[in-house]
């Protein structure tokens, strides 16, 4: 199966479609001499340009803006590397959410399926709204200016102010830079909460389906085998756990050290800086794209650490006492099986778990006061 035709799932496919778009899945296919690998150089093409230009410009709202496009800007490219690496693994992905969705039977388990899949696409739909936001914030406002002026500040080898073709040529380049950066960005931050919401209710669907053995008019055979199905289930949501760890856990790193630096820049520049009403309005909605960006990852990340531990209760949960030698000897190992503490590391090092996020807000403060005392603005 090719990744072309996981764009069937439905809980991610605004993402795949992103990537698609972006010419991710032709990439991570071996495709490279093609459009897309043309697409990507032009896309990441600024990113140099941006770092000549830091510490550039007269205005120390400009200096602080280009270091915190400059700062985005290689984060998404080390990110988009990352995810191109991995993106295959999203068919095995597929066929292990196929064979978990498979299994959803009575009415407990349906209505939480459903609800799952609604919250899903509501989730969505809130980074689709978020990113659209920031863009049109961040690309469109330049119009409204009296003089000829970019939407980035950035350096540039010709003199753009004193020629209108120029300038034109420099608007296209950014705008597309920024249409397609956007993109990307929307598609790797989503993903990751999206994914990790989707095990964590995944497991508790598995809870259920344990907890209810036994209960019903079945016999001790049924009752095993229902048993023995629940292991089944155990082992592809323990391997979808390690193939997403694979997809997210390196690009979460990245995520995880440059979101201190751009909290700090942006509230750096709105206390200190910022004097208009649009200036404000942009710093406040790209501090919200930072928290968007971050704060869901943890929350569902802590969600699926504290629902793998529920499993463990759940084996307890179901009618064993009545159940046969065999299937006690089974519900032994399920149990000794779920005391393994599922962990979500960021590059094998960080928790993707709620601490973590309230450290990045300690390690923006941390760089703020550095700033401040840089500029003596501190006192």
């Amino acid at each position: 199966m090719k990744l072309s035709e996981t764009l069937k799932i439905d809980y991610f496919r605004v993402q795949l479609n992103a990537w698609r778009i972006c010419g991710a899945l032709d990439l991570s296919e071996g495709r490279y001499w093609s459009w897309s690998m043309l697409l990507c150089i032009l896309v990441y093409l600024p990113t140099p340009m941006l770092l000549r230009g830091v510490y550039s410009f007269e205005d120390p709202v400009e200096n602080n803006f280009s270091l915190s496009l400059t700062v985005t800007s290689l984060s998404n490219l080390m990110k988009f590397c990352m995810y191109v690496a991995q993106l295959t693994k999203m068919v095995e992905a597929q066929s292990l959410i196929s064979q978990l969705d498979a299994r959803v039977s009575g009415e407990s388990q349906s209505e939480r399926h459903r609800n799952m899949t609604e919250h899903l696409l509501r989730m969505s739909k809130l980074f689709q709204i978020t990113y659209a936001v920031v863009f049109i914030i961040a690309a469109v406002p330049f119009v409204f200016e009296t003089e000829l002026s970019l939407p980035m500040p950035m350096w540039f080898p010709f003199d753009w102010k004193n020629s209108l073709v120029v300038y034109i040529g420099a608007l296209a380049f950014q705008e597309i830079g920024y249409v397609f950066q956007i993109m990307q960005c929307f598609a790797a931050d989503s993903f990751p909460p999206l994914v990790l919401y989707l095990i964590s209710e995944q497991c508790q669907l598995l809870i259920l389906r344990i907890s209810e053995i036994g209960y019903g008019s079945k016999t001790l055979e049924e009752n095993e085998q229902d048993l023995v199905n629940c292991i089944r289930d155990q082992n592809a949501l323990y391997r979808l756990l390690d193939v997403t760890k694979s997809l997210i856990s390196y690009p979460m790193m990245v995520q995880f050290m440059v979101i201190g630096i751009n909290i700090a820049i942006t509230l750096f520049v709105l206390i200190f800086y910022v004097e208009t009403l649009y200036d404000r309005i942009y710093y406040l909605c790209f501090l919200l794209g930072i928290t968007v960006q971050t704060y869901p990852l943890c929350y569902y990340g802590t969600m699926v650490q504290e629902s793998f531990a529920d499993l463990h209760y759940a084996v307890f949960c179901s009618n064993w006492v009545d159940q046969s030698a065999s299937y006690r000897g089974h519900m032994l190992i399920l149990a000794e099986r779920t005391k393994r503490k599922q962990l979500l590391l960021a590059g094998n090092l960080v928790p993707i778990h709620l601490s973590t996020y309230v450290a990045c807000w300690k390690g923006a403060y941390s760089f703020f006061t550095l700033m401040a005392d840089r500029d003596g603005l501190g006192s």
